[in-house]
């Protein structure tokens, strides 16, 4: 996976079920060893849940999966890098 990838989290509590409600849609922004560090879309809105943090989650709960036009990925991206050179 790379950053930009569409990605499912699929906790273990959902046993694999990508229907599962628990299941969170996403993308990466970047990886560590056992990690990847991804945003996840909001389902009760249309954009990002969280406003300023990407969340460590295990490789192993994730699986490729395209929910959103890959172009809205990529706003969100240069969005995010935006902000994070404001920081700066």
């Amino acid at each position: 996976m790379k950053r930009g990838t569409q990605i499912a989290y699929i906790p273990d509590r959902a046993e694999g079920n990508l229907k599962h409600p628990d299941v969170e849609f996403g993308f990466v922004t970047s990886l560590h060893k056992e990690f990847a560090f991804c945003r996840y879309w909001s389902k009760h809105h249309g954009g990002l849940r969280t406003l300023a943090n990407s969340e460590a989650t295990p490789l192993r709960n994730l699986v490729e999966h395209r929910s959103v036009a890959q172009r809205r990925v990529g706003e969100a991206l240069t969005r995010i890098a935006a902000e994070e050179i404001y920081e700066l």
